[in-house]
């Protein structure tokens, strides 16, 4: 059988380029503090710890394991981008009071490829291109460094495909790349956050067709199960988009799901030459979860956005059904071009800028079809900035909440996200200015995602901690934050011996140890 080569209009992270490593060195001459965050760590780098030093009080009820995952190696000729870097996973299991740790590139083909290629390139001292290339008789396996889910007991790492990696619950070892689901879904697009409903079901979707006139396909996983089973046909694509539309998650209700057209588009080579058209509107493709029927299409104003918070169904004041949908938006697509690696290092006022004008906004979408015709304008729900939203999922996903965690920065003042904030949306500030926040800051530091764990079984939203990898730039090393969720004030922090890259996203899981199988009944939790 002849080798298969992947194209580079399917995904922007599969094309393999080699090039000196040296080149992102300079991150330690850069004006931005956070700049090491985006330093390369050496090929096959692993640094466990089998009982971290921990300062300050570390709850002795906290169990289970908070997984991370991101980039952690770029170049400078196509893996230049935040979002395209090699893959690594991390891991902190928690065990009555202390904590232990492991690291893993994702060994992924890509991965391998480049690490064995880019050695003698870089004694070359010249940067070349080629594209993914599988072996006879091998699986092609993909970059997956941006989410982690778990399906029928298996922990995989994702990015914006339908392909995922397998990897080890106790040490982040890669298991299975790809891995094999039980179906024959084709490899494209998709976004990189799925869903999980609250009685264990997989929402996701993919594109169906690529470039002009895509469309998509939605499909779902039930318990216990690596099946995806499609719902209903393809829903057509927004008309006038000729090519990708960019999609990095969705919404999620009781009944249905919601999928978010902003007017941004993949350029031919990924997010090189991505597009934004501030003249078309934003589409709501709202999808009967029962049917995989589009129940409504509605329209708002342009806007860029990566994260949904959260959405849920409601009556509003006069008994009008109503889908509820709170997203992190942003003006334009100002802030994709500023994630390259070198913007971020020497123009670091770019990204900063463009966080800054963002923020998070509610959508409320008429379920009404007598609603036709006018745009949804958005409400800003709080004045500052935000990003890596995240709340109690396993609990209040689909579902009316109250809190908001997610990372932000000081406007106008720093160069990177540079503090986690608690955002209260039933306590508003006077004066109408939004909802009132607690916040956690400390000087050069630069934290990630934040991960809420409940304590127990109360349901209350912020009955337990919040978990964070943060970058500490003075000191060189990243370090495990543990805060109080409810005062928002520190517990605790575990120190890494080394500066951890900028990550994505990641879960916590109390269970996840666990024997994974494919038959039987496992919640499957993302």
């Amino acid at each position: 059988m002849a080798s298969t080569k992947v194209g580079l209009f399917l995904v922007s992270t599969l094309v393999v380029s080699l090039t000196n490593t040296a080149a992102h060195d300079h991150a330690a001459k850069s004006v931005n503090p956070a700049a090491i965050g985006f330093k390369n760590l050496p090929d096959n780098f692993t640094a466990p710890i089998a009982t971290m030093t921990v300062k300050g009080e570390m709850p002795a009820w906290l169990s289970g394991s908070l997984y991370r995952n991101g980039p952690a190696w770029w170049n400078d000729v196509d893996l230049d981008h935040w979002f395209t870097g090699l893959a690594m996973l991390h891991v902190f299991h928690f065990n009555q009071g202390s904590v232990s740790y492991h690291n893993q590139f994702i060994q992924s083909s890509m991965y391998k490829q480049y690490m064995q290629d880019s050695t003698a390139s870089s004694r070359a001292g010249e940067g070349k291109r080629v594209e993914l290339e599988n072996k006879e008789g091998e699986p092609m396996s993909i970059n997956t460094g941006v989410t982690v889910r778990r399906v029928a007991g298996h922990l995989l790492a994702n990015t914006g495909a339908t392909s995922s990696n397998e990897f080890s619950p106790a040490d982040v070892t890669t298991v299975q790349a790809p891995f094999d689901f039980d179906d024959d879904m084709p490899f494209s697009r998709g976004p990189a956050h799925a869903h999980t409903d609250l009685d264990g079901r997989v929402v996701h979707f993919y594109h169906t067709q690529l470039g002009p006139h895509p469309a998509y396909q939605l499909y779902q996983i039930v318990p216990g199960q690596t099946e995806r089973t499609l719902l209903g046909a393809p829903i057509p694509a927004m008309p006038q988009a000729k090519s990708t539309v960019f999609i990095h998650s969705f919404a999620l209700t009781h009944n249905y799901a919601i999928i978010n057209e902003v007017p941004a588009f993949f350029g031919r080579e990924g997010f090189k030459g991505a597009t934004f058209v501030k003249e078309w509107n934003v589409r709501w493709i709202v999808v009967d979860r029962s049917t995989g029927k589009v129940h409504r299409i509605l329209e708002s104003p342009a806007f860029m956005m990566y994260h949904h918070v959260n959405a849920f169904e409601e009556l509003n004041g006069d008994g009008e059904a109503e889908i509820i949908v709170d997203v992190v938006s942003y003006p334009d697509l100002a802030s994709l071009p500023a994630m390259f690696i070198d913007a971020i290092v020497n123009r670091p006022e770019e990204l900063a800028r463009a966080f800054d004008r963002g923020g998070p906004h509610r959508y409320r979408l008429p379920l009404s079809a007598q609603k036709n015709g006018s745009l949804v304008e958005g409400e800003r729900l709080w004045q500052g900035t935000l990003e890596f939203p995240t709340m109690y999922y396993e609990a209040y996903n689909t579902r009316k909440y109250r809190y908001i965690y997610g990372a932000s920065q000081t406007a106008g003042k720093s160069l990177f996200l540079d503090k986690l904030v608690k955002i209260d949306l039933e306590t508003p500030l006077p004066h109408g200015s939004g909802a009132s926040s607690l916040s956690w800051e400390q000087p050069n530091c630069f934290p990630g995602e934040p991960i809420f764990v409940p304590r127990g079984q109360s349901g209350a939203e912020d009955d337990g901690v919040v978990l964070s990898l943060v970058l500490d730039a003075t000191a060189g090393h990243s370090f495990l934050l543990v805060l109080d969720a409810k005062s928002f004030t520190q517990l605790a922090t575990a120190p890494l011996t080394y500066a951890v890259p900028f990550g994505f996203h990641g879960r916590h899981y109390f269970n996840a140890t666990t024997t994974a199988t494919k038959t039987s009944p496992v919640k499957t939790e993302f």
